[in-house]
């Protein structure tokens, strides 16, 4: 296949961009970062520079490219500039010109990035992707959730082509918050991550390898939602102190979730005491995925080496 990539360079994009060319599939990338196109090109992809809010120089880089299939791996989420309220554009603005340069180049399908942590608190157990999207959030949080229902409406939306959405659960791996040097790790470290309130905010990790091989699939099966997940939701209060004695990190201390709230914002007393997991049963059962390796191990090997 021809594919076209927006996000090559990203953290799941690093991974996915080696196994789309190993299997003989032509993959042109897309960065905005000619330093990252180098590296691009040496993964096998054929870089090019663009930006997805230029949108006339996006429709002519994916109508060069041919492709059959279109992802969107673009985030924001990096050391500069608010990179919630650029994720949020791109999340809306972005899909939007990306999606019609798709339509424009006659693109099969089109894979998106979402995720599967901003639905609906209500109800038990885990959301599946029937699961309304937390639309009545917090005013904090309202600008993210609609950003991703927005995202999911133009991938799902987008006459003649076939629509993919993924909804990735929390990544770890190298270059993510998880890996060794970056914030998590850092923060458990120095004694500054802490669980808040009960720590009953249940995460469901999935690996950036396992990302990859799910996103691999949805070139050829599936069209619709689907979780990424592992199988094995975790609680903020069992993975923490998990991570800190892999770590060789403090026990992490327990805080007032009001207090957060008041000091960090809803978010974080959201994701760290309040979100639901996320079942994996449909990828399973349409794509044909299994998740390879499980968090606990995940972060076994991830900190295996790490210094405390």
């Amino acid at each position: 296949m021809n594919v076209f990539i927006a996000g090559g360079s990203g953290a799941i994009g690093r991974e996915l961009v080696p196994l789309l060319v190993k299997q003989g599939h032509r993959v042109v990338a897309m960065t905005r970062s000619p330093e990252r196109a180098s590296q691009l090109g040496a993964q096998g992809a054929e870089a090019v520079v663009g930006d997805v809010f230029d949108a006339p120089r996006l429709t002519r880089l994916v109508q060069d490219s041919k492709p059959d299939v279109v992802i969107h791996q673009l985030t924001a989420f990096g050391p500069r500039g608010d990179q919630l309220a650029e994720t949020i554009r791109i999340r809306t603005e972005g899909t939007q010109n990306l999606v019609q340069a798709a339509k424009e180049a006659k693109a099969r399908r089109f894979i998106a990035q979402s995720i599967s942590f901003i639905c609906s608190p209500d109800g038990a157990g885990l959301t599946d992707e029937r699961s309304p999207l937390y639309l009545d959030a917090p005013a904090s949080m309202q600008p993210l959730a609609k950003s991703i229902a927005e995202l999911e409406r133009q991938t799902l939306n987008a006459e003649g082509v076939q629509g993919v959405v993924l909804r990735y659960g929390w990544f770890y791996g190298p270059g993510t918050n998880y890996d060794p040097n970056e914030s998590i790790p850092t923060a458990l470290r120095k004694g500054r991550m802490a669980i808040v309130g009960e720590g009953n905010g249940v995460y469901s990790f999935v690996s950036l390898s396992d990302a990859a091989a799910a996103t691999m699939l949805a070139l050829s099966r599936g069209t619709g939602i689907y979780n990424i997940v592992d199988d094995h939701p975790a609680r903020l209060s069992e993975w923490l102190p998990y991570a800190a004695a892999l770590l060789n990190a403090p026990d992490p201390q327990r805080v007032d979730a009001d207090a957060v709230r008041a000091k960090l914002g809803d978010m974080f007393v959201y994701v760290m005491n309040i979100q639901r997991g996320a079942s994996n049963a449909k990828a399973k059962a349409e794509l044909g995925w299994r998740p390879s390796i499980s968090w606990r191990e995940g972060f076994a090997e991830l900190y295996r080496a790490s210094p405390s």
